[in-house]
């Protein structure tokens, strides 16, 4: 994942990392093309593993967010939101947890925003240990 945006009053930012979401469904997950889950739901978690990422001056290197969420329906056609609660790398300091939120919930714009619109119901925010190990050829 890459992405960068800027405006007026919102600080430019740019995370590059890792992105993997898991769902019931089956290999391949119908929703990557945009049709609708295996079983007509989808139960998933997206994960992401910032490598080098900044919001304004503030850097989150290294830092990690999951959102666990719920959809039934074909999400893409305008069926179903995605309701989901997010947490946040418990190692973030106060400005990294403020910046991770606003991203990610698509208010200070980008890819995210655009994502965000699918959101429903966020059911609650909240910081965790959060650990990533991933092999260099991605085989785990």
């Amino acid at each position: 994942m890459t992405y960068n945006t800027t405006t007026n009053s919102i600080p430019e930012w740019k995370l590059s990392g890792d992105w993997f979401d898991v769902c019931k469904c089956s290999i391949p997950c119908p929703c990557e093309f945009a049709q609708t889950p295996t079983y007509g739901d989808c139960d998933g978690v997206l994960a992401y593993h910032i490598k080098k990422g900044n919001y304004g001056q503030k850097t989150l290197d290294g830092l990690n967010v999951l959102a666990m969420g719920y959809f039934k329906g074909n999400i893409w056609a305008g069926e179903a939101k995605f309701d989901c609660a997010f947490f946040f790398d418990e190692r973030a300091d106060e400005k990294q947890r403020e910046s991770l939120k606003m991203i990610f919930t698509g208010k200070s714009g980008g890819f995210m925003a655009e994502f965000a619109k699918l959101l429903g119901e966020v059911k609650g925010m909240d910081y965790a240990p959060i650990k990533f190990d991933i092999a260099e050829d991605l085989s785990y």
